[in-house]
């Protein structure tokens, strides 16, 4: 391992043991464990090896007592190893929660242009498999520690029995490392592609399972499996080679450790015929002699370890604290409730700088208003809600929210102010009551069902067997599209938040459906400031302004009055709806 490479190493080990504050305790006592499990290691084959001679020079007394001994130590070696396996699941559990929650946590917290650039399996193999690689590989990491330091301690119980033996050992333990050394090398450079396949296999398999329906409707199922096929196929290449990999060198290593025996057995009757040993010595030995052999491959999984550590904790860490994935960026500015008062100043925006959508872009809404935007498709109306939730941030241009500049609120002095119910709102795969508990944990029944029915859709779940614990399936899907609006604007009534914003709404439903959401943002007109983002202009005719948006400008706006008798482009977009 390089220098670099090397500090890179313990730059993330030092990283992930912050990370995992309730399992330092628990590996400090595996630790502890494995010491004393190695002192009796180094003890334990001097006292049998007393056995042997008390047998050979038929001392029956002391052999008793001896043996005696013996239990006595396999029995603190068999404790050692209950309490290091109790240790080993506490570290790992502990562990393992504490880093998959700081990488939820810094996962919320990337720009929104990230998620957009980025699969769906970037994420999800990093969060579970990553994750358990990094807990699963301390708990290896202590495992393999602990069985060097004990093998250490046959190692030294050898030296002590015979020279001879001891260099045989470790020259036996070198070139079983050498072979060891060169599988991990082949093995990590295989694991690492195979990695970025299985995210791209991942987020494949995510878009079926959340696309299914517009598969099916297409008719598109063979060439979805066959992608899928594909990228399964490809996986599992990298699978077959790593197979191949571990096979050749399980073979060389199997054939070492044979090969070793036969030496080790010749050299021993050598060293038995010149006096060298004896053969309560050479029995001892050659018992123990499989340990030693393998003392450097323990070695090796340490070796093997780190590189797994390394790769799974680049891509942890490159989420959690690298520039790779840009994080939202908040200023320190607190404010409580706000009154709902809007200016957007000069404001210029593109998704890529070559592609601009907002030039320039003006506006003032008052604190209460229901206003609304209406234009052509691409205008740029979702994109004004988007940078003025901080999804987006302007090239150019100024956003205040009671006066401040949006750059300068905390990320909770906007978001808690604000709400959007879009045109799909996500309904999560729980009951209908923890739905509308993510928007106010403490909120009470009173306070859910008066949201509810200010949303008009309190009867609907009253008349439904399990009532608000009814489970709506993954993104709601036993409700219908104007249910789920409804649903959201509960959600957001739930936050009370002074700035409603609502994302066309309304733009996909049923004339009756259309009508119920209609009254459910009238209940809340005259008590919040209201943006109404809409595709049908006969939901915003009693709107308090509207806002005719077209490439990117404002270029009119008035009551719905007003724009028909003075705007032209208006009066087309009203008249072809008609």
């Amino acid at each position: 391992m390089s220098k670099k490479k090397n500090s890179n190493f313990i730059v993330n080990v030092k990283k992930t043991f912050k990370i995992m504050k309730k399992s330092k305790k628990y590996l400090i006592r595996y630790v502890l464990v494995s010491l004393l499990e190695a002192i009796i290691s180094i003890i334990l084959p001097l006292v049998s090896a007393k056995i042997i001679l008390n047998i050979t020079d038929k001392v029956m007394d002391q052999l008793i007592l001896t043996a005696l001994a013996v239990f006595g130590l396999c029995f603190i070696s068999n404790l050692m190893s209950y309490f290091k396996s109790f240790f080993y699941r506490k570290i790992y559990i502990k562990s393992l929660v504490d880093i998959q929650m700081s990488l939820a946590k810094e996962t919320l917290k990337l720009e929104v242009e990230e998620i957009d650039k980025k699969s769906s399996g970037v994420f999800i193999d990093r969060l579970n498999k990553d994750t358990s690689e990094i807990a699963g590989m301390f708990m290896e990491y202590s495992y393999w520690t602990s069985y060097v330091i004990t093998n250490v301690g046959v190692l030294v119980a050898i030296f002590i029995l015979n020279k001879y033996l001891f260099v045989y050992a470790i020259i036996t333990s070198l070139a079983i490392f050498s072979i060891n050394k060169t599988r991990v090398k082949k093995f990590y450079e295989v694991q690492k592609e195979l990695k970025i396949i299985n995210e791209k296999k991942t987020g494949l398999i995510g878009e079926i399972v959340r696309g299914m329906r517009d598969i099916k409707v297409l008719n598109a199922s063979e060439n979805v499996l066959n992608q899928t096929e594909n990228r399964i196929n490809e996986a599992m290449d990298k699978e077959r080679k790593l197979i191949n990999i571990k096979r050749f060198y399980t073979f060389i290593e199997a054939n070492s450790h044979a090969l070793s025996d036969l030496v080790f057995l010749m050299i021993g009757c050598i060293l038995y015929n010149n006096n060298l040993l004896t053969i309560p010595t050479f029995v001892i030995i050659y018992s123990y002699q499989g340990k030693v052999k393998n003392l450097l491959s323990g070695v090796t999984h340490l070796t093997e370890y780190n590189k797994k550590f390394e790769v799974a904790a680049d891509r942890i860490f490159e989420i959690i604290d690298s520039n790779k994935f840009k994080k939202e960026q908040f200023g320190e500015v607190e404010s409580g409730k706000m009154e709902g008062h809007i200016q957007f100043k000069n404001i210029t925006f593109g998704y890529d700088k070559k592609n601009i959508i907002l030039n320039k872009l003006n506006f003032e809404i008052k604190p209460n208003e229901k206003v609304a935007f209406v234009g052509k498709s691409g205008a740029g109306k979702s994109t004004i809600f988007s940078l003025l939730a901080k999804l987006y941030h302007p090239i150019r241009g100024k956003i205040l929210l009671d006066g401040n500049d949006i750059n300068d609120l905390t990320c909770n002095s906007i978001r808690d102010n604000m709400s959007i119910i879009t045109q799909s709102p996500y309904i999560f795969n729980f009951s209908i009551k923890e739905n509308l508990l993510l928007a106010k944990q403490d909120a009470t029944m009173k306070e859910i069902r008066e949201a509810c029915r200010l949303a008009c859709i309190d009867d609907f779940i009253m008349s439904l067997p399990h009532k608000y614990n009814t489970m709506i399936g993954e993104n709601g899907v036993i409700l219908s599209g104007g249910q789920r609006q409804r649903l959201a604007i509960a959600r957001a009534l739930l936050m009370k938040t002074e700035i409603i914003l609502f994302d066309e709404a309304t733009s996909a439903l049923d004339n009756e459906t259309q009508k119920e959401i209609s009254n459910a943002i009238d209940n809340l007109k005259g008590e919040y400031t209201i943006l109404i983002v809409a595709h049908r202009l006969s939901t915003v005719i009693d709107c308090d302004r509207i806002f005719v948006v077209d490439n990117g400008k404002i270029i009119d706006v008035g009551t719905h009055q007003e724009l028909m008798k003075k705007s032209e482009f208006y009066r087309n977009l009203y008249e072809s709806e008609v």
